[in-house]
């Protein structure tokens, strides 16, 4: 069996709260047996969305299983996530809705998702609640409550 690659791609490497990100995603990736290759746009939206870009465009064999992308500026990149999601590779944006999230998932078998923080509900700070979507497509919310949140 093929093991699972993933592509992180972070703001940059020059802050304390990314290098975290980047720690956490090497250390899930080694416990769940799955390969993480990080990359950081070095705080430029048009490098981020080329990176990406260039990762679903590679070769097949080369392609990752899935995306997690914390977005930097105002955009969330829907016209990638839809490439992303044309290619069958999963897409999950950071600290972000994706307001595009639930259309790409009508023609996407891929996951198609984001994850932000919940300060809302601090009784469940790491809560993954998969839930049935339209068409019998999975989806999942994720919560996470981060230290200080009010």
């Amino acid at each position: 069996m093929t093991k699972l690659r993933f592509l992180v791609s972070l703001i940059t490497k020059d802050n304390d709260y990314q290098m975290e990100q980047a720690s956490a995603a090497n250390a899930a990736a080694a416990e769940l047996g799955v390969d993480a290759q990080i990359v950081y746009a070095d705080n430029d939206p048009i490098t981020q969305s080329t990176q990406v870009l260039k990762a679903i465009q590679s070769d097949p064999s080369l392609r990752p299983n899935g995306i997690v992308v914390e977005p930097l500026g105002a955009t969330s990149f829907p016209q990638v996530a839809k490439t992303a999601a044309s290619a069958g590779i999963g897409w999950a944006i950071l600290s972000r809705e994706a307001e595009y999230a639930r259309e790409l998932r009508k023609s996407s078998r891929a996951p198609i998702f984001s994850i932000s923080a919940d300060c809302k509900n601090r009784s469940r700070p790491a809560c993954i609640s998969p839930a049935c979507g339209g068409g019998g497509r999975r989806k999942a919310r994720i919560r996470a409550c981060a230290p200080g949140c009010a």
